[in-house]
């Protein structure tokens, strides 16, 4: 963890005697900083859970905030305070029931009731807090209000005590509940101590500082023990406990914001694709194709939906809302060790690494559409400039792609379709160690520069020391600049300069026009052998509509992006999900085609993740 603005979700076992605020205090200097909230505060007598949200991430204690939430609590008989609880002068007393009246009087407390919070409480009357006027000496007609009992037992009872284990809603008071149960017994009570053991998914038991407390019985809690104090000792430790033993275990209690926990605030989870993460860091503006979705969101343009974005190795990034078809962003977390990303704007405007650029880079430039054999020699000499030799200097590697085919631009408006997503392009070359891609928007500005002010622009700003190319490689204004024409520009530019041979299949070179042609006759097993794997379908952009079918779950979508389909038809696939953990996992389906709309029926058991992509033969 470190211990500068981080943004996480801690447990902390609150101990009696301090206040919610106090007890953060430890908090904040085991994380080195003072942007700390809590979803729900409990009285200083009370102990137990505190769902603490650190750095970015306390923009979401509303959402926890409104969590199920479980307590032990120990009621005494025969006497009511003022607070309703051990702080407070006594104002009342009456008999003490019997074990089977508290049970009785218990089985009326379930469901959803109307209660009346506690005069000191922070309920606000007309502008002000119910307990300033209460310490004022005011009295205050405090109305009642809807909440649920989930559930309500009986755990002891000895004299006067019982010991009672609660699960309610939100803005349930115990002090209140305890005084109603008193006096559905004919009597009064008071709330003698109090323990939270859970909020939602967040258990007591793996909080921080849960060791120090003692165990929570009649006998325990009527004696005469002191509880922890609010209090330091000299050298600015923990009273009660060891303060790096403390901070360990706060780092343990650390949880990470994941789908499942996104899912049980009321988000609606979504992965951004990798082509369109710096986008989305830099707060550009958002659209639908950019995000790869669980299950379809309705386009509601009264109601916003808010929408909790991941990274793709499971991180996550923040918060965004849409409104019809609208997004607009909450916050935005950057993801660590952050693979970069650059647009040719960027590079012209000099934003590139300047440390990459002094270290010096080794490249290549194409489309790279499919990510065949051939692309993968010329990746793998890249590569091989960056791995340490007494011979060669130790070089970044990147790669120079487009965001589309760059032979597709010049047919028919690019209406032929890709092999390979700018999102998959991007996955592949940062999964084989590449530390940095420019992806360029072909455009007619773009298609009439001249190679040699191209790859001028590469070696002036973007440091390029090596560049490798297939033996067919052109660029520049109408493809004029060849690979001999490259070799003569690197000489003089002192410029080491590769001429990676093509790979043939069946006796013609492999490549990208022969991969489509297999892909757009239904023809797998000669586009996967070139492709090195399997055809992938990316699913960036899809919203599936699920149905329950007595034969399994039938997900469909209407396909949306640039990448070329077989032809209609009915075909066995794999399916790529990343579940709640995160953990990529494959699913065999049935996939059916039918003028681009695509259903996918899947028989062995429910699909909790995401469907990121669908692989043919």
């Amino acid at each position: 963890m470190n211990r500068t603005d981080f943004s996480g979700i801690l447990l902390l076992a609150k101990q009696s005697g301090k206040t919610s605020f106090a007890s953060l205090s430890s908090v904040k200097r085991a994380l080195g900083t003072g942007k700390v909230g809590h979803t729900g505060t409990l009285d200083s007598f009370a102990d137990g859970l505190l769902v603490v949200l650190s750095g970015r991430l306390t923009r979401l204690v509303p959402h926890i905030t409104s969590f199920d939430k479980e307590y032990l609590a120990l009621i005494e008989f025969g006497s009511e305070t003022d607070t309703l609880d051990p702080t407070g002068s006594v104002i009342k007393t009456g008999f003490i029931p019997d074990e089977t009246t508290v049970r009785s009087a218990l089985e009326k407390f379930t469901g959803t009731i109307d209660q009346v919070p506690p005069l000191y409480s922070a309920i606000h009357i007309d502008g002000k807090r119910a307990s300033e006027l209460a310490r004022a000496g005011k009295n205050a007609d405090i109305p009642s209000r809807k909440i649920t009992i989930y559930s309500i037992s009986l755990i002891d009872f000895a004299d006067k005590y019982a010991l009672v284990k609660v699960r309610c809603s939100k803005g349930t008071y115990i002090r209140a509940l305890a005084r109603d149960i008193a006096a559905e017994c004919g009597t009064v009570a008071h709330l003698k101590a109090l323990r939270r053991t859970s909020v939602g998914p967040f258990n007591l038991s793996d909080a921080a500082g849960f060791s120090y407390l003692k165990d929570f019985t009649i006998k325990n809690l009527i004696s005469d023990e002191s509880a922890c104090e609010d209090s330091e000792n000299s050298s600015g430790q923990n009273s009660c406990a060891d303060e790096q033993f403390f901070i360990d275990s706060l780092k343990q209690s650390a949880r990470r914001m994941d789908v499942s926990l996104a899912e049980y605030c009321g988000f609606t989870p979504v992965t951004v694709s990798s082509a369109y993460v710096d986008s989305f860091v830099n707060g550009r503006n958002l659209s639908g194709k950019e995000f790869i979705y669980k299950r379809k969101i309705p386009y509601d343009n009264n109601d916003k939906t808010e929408i909790a974005v991941f990274y793709d190795d499971g991180s996550f990034g923040g918060v965004i809302t849409r409104q019809g078809r609208r997004f607009s962003y909450g916050f935005v977390i950057p993801p660590e060790n952050r693979f970069s990303i650059y647009s040719w704007e960027q590079i012209t405007a000099g934003k590139f690494s300047s440390q990459y650029r002094n270290a010096g880079t080794a490249v290549t430039v194409g489309s790279f559409d499919g990510l065949h054999l051939g692309h993968k020699a010329i990746f793998d000499e890249c590569i091989s400039r960056s791995l340490p030799d007494v011979n060669k200097k130790t070089l970044v590697p990147g790669v120079i792609t487009f965001s589309r085919s760059v032979s597709n631009f010049r047919k028919s408006g690019g209406k032929t379709g890709d092999i390979t997503t700018l999102s998959q392009k991007i996955d592949y070359i940062k999964s084989l160690g590449f530390a940095f891609v420019i992806v360029i928007d072909f455009s007619p500005d773009f298609g009439r520069m001249d190679g040699s002010d191209f790859l001028t622009k590469l070696a002036d700003l973007c440091g390029m020391k090596f560049i490798a190319e297939g033996d067919d490689f052109r660029c520049g204004y109408r493809c004029s600049f060849d690979s001999e024409s490259v070799k003569s520009f690197c000489s003089a530019e002192n410029i080491d300069f590769s001429i990676i041979s093509h790979i043939d299949y069946l006796g013609q070179r492999v490549s990208s026009s022969r991969i489509r042609e297999n892909i757009s006759s239904g023809d797998f097993d000669s586009a996967n052998y070139m492709l090195g794997k399997p055809f992938s379908l990316d699913c960036t952009g899809f919203e599936w509509e699920e149905n329950i079918l007595s034969q399994g779950i039938c997900l469909e979508t209407r396909k949306t992006g640039i990448q070329i389909l077989p032809p209609d038809g009915e075909y066995d696939v794999t399916l790529l999900i990343s579940g709640s953990e995160e953990v990529s996992i494959t699913k065999n389906a049935v996939c059916k085609l039918d003028s681009g709309v695509l259903r996918l029926l899947v028989s062995d058991g429910s699909l909790q993740g995401f469907v990121r992509a669908i692989q043919f033969g």
